[in-house]
C-alpha cells in the first residue's frame, strides 16, 4: 500500500496536524507502508518521512521503522533479549516491555556484542541495522535542522508518556517516549516520562564513556552527553547502508 500526501504549508501549521491527528492518532504504524511530504523549500526540497515495519528474525518480534531524510531508524525502542546488561524499567515486563524496550548498559550494546555494521547472531541490533554513530545522529539533527524542526518532532504527543506534551508533535514519526535510565547495574530507575537517552557506537575519547543523545520532557534540544557506563538506557538502531530501502515484513 502506497501513500503520498503534499502540502503547501509549512510543518507546524493547522493543515499538518489535522494530518498526524486523523491519520496516526499516536503515531504508531496504522498504515503497513507511509509516506509523506510536508513543506517545501527552495534549497532542500520536502520534508520528506516513509515509515514501514520489519522483523527481528532473531526473536519474530516487529518493530516500526522511518525513513528521515536519507536514513531508516528504528522508531520503536528496541527490546531484544541478552543475558545480561539490560533490564525493563523497574523489573517490570508486563508494564514497560512492549512500549518501553529494554535499557542497556554501553558495555552490552557496544562492546560485547558487535555493533557497526555487523550481521553477526550476537549483536543487539537486528542483522542489518546496527547501534548508531554520534556522526548518524548529527546527521539527523542536521536534517530537522534545515526545516526548523527540533526534539519535540521527535516526541511521541501522548500524556501516557511524556508529562509536558504541548510541544510535542512527532512530525518526523520517531516515536519517542521518555523511558528513563536504570542506574547502578541495575539496582535503581529513575526519570520515567521525563527523559530519554539513546546510545551511539561512539566514545567519548574525554571520558572514555558511549556518547548518547537525548530529550527531555521541559526541552526541545536534543542533546548530546557522555553516558555513564554503569547505567542502562535506550536503544534505537539503525539500518546498515541506510539509503537503501528495506522491505516490509
Amino acid at each position: 500500500m502506497f501513500y503520498l500526501f503534499k502540502s503547501n504549508q509549512k510543518p507546524g501549521s493547522i493543515a499538518f496536524n489535522i494530518f498526524i491527528k486523523n491519520i496516526l492518532p499516536l503515531g504508531i504504524y496504522a498504515l503497513p507502508f507511509f509516506l509523506f511530504s510536508c513543506g517545501t523549500d527552495d534549497q532542500n526540497g520536502p520534508f520528506m518521512v516513509e515509515s514501514k515495519k520489519m522483523t527481528d528474525p532473531r526473536d519474530g518480534q516487529t518493530y516500526g521503522i522511518v525513513k528521515i531524510g536519507d536514513q531508516w531508524w528504528m522508531a520503536e525502542n528496541l527490546n531484544y533479549y541478552t543475558p545480561s546488561g539490560s533490564w525493563y524499567y523497574n523489573n517490570d515486563s508486563a508494564t514497560y516491555a512492549a512500549t518501553y524496550g529494554r535499557l542497556y548498559l554501553p558495555e552490552t550494546a557496544t562492546v560485547e556484542n558487535t555493533t557497526q555494521n555487523s550481521d553477526q547472531p550476537d549483536c543487539v541490533c537486528p542483522p542489518g541495522w546496527h547501534i548508531p554513530t554520534a556522526e548518524e545522529w548529527e546527521q539527523l539533527i542536521g536534517y530537522l535542522g534545515k526545516y526548523d524542526l527540533n526534539g519535540n518532532d521527535l516526541k511521541l504527543p501522548d500524556s501516557k508518556f511524556w508529562v509536558d506534551t504541548k510541544n510535542a508533535t512527532n512530525k518526523t514519526f520517531f516515536n519517542a517516549i521518555p523511558g528513563g535510565t536504570v542506574s547502578n547495574n541495575g539496582k535503581s530507575f529513575a526519570n520515567i516520562r521525563f527523559q530519554t537517552r539513546f546510545l551511539t557506537a561512539t566514545i567519548d575519547e574525554k571520558t572514555g564513556s558511549v556518547w548518547g543523545f537525548g530529550l527531555d520532557d521541559d526541552s526541545p534540544e536534543i542533546k548530546k552527553m557522555p553516558l555513564a557506563p554503569e547505567n542502562g538506557w535506550s536503544v534505537r538502531c539503525v539500518k546498515n547502508n541506510s539509503s537503501g530501502n528495506p522491505s516490509s515484513q
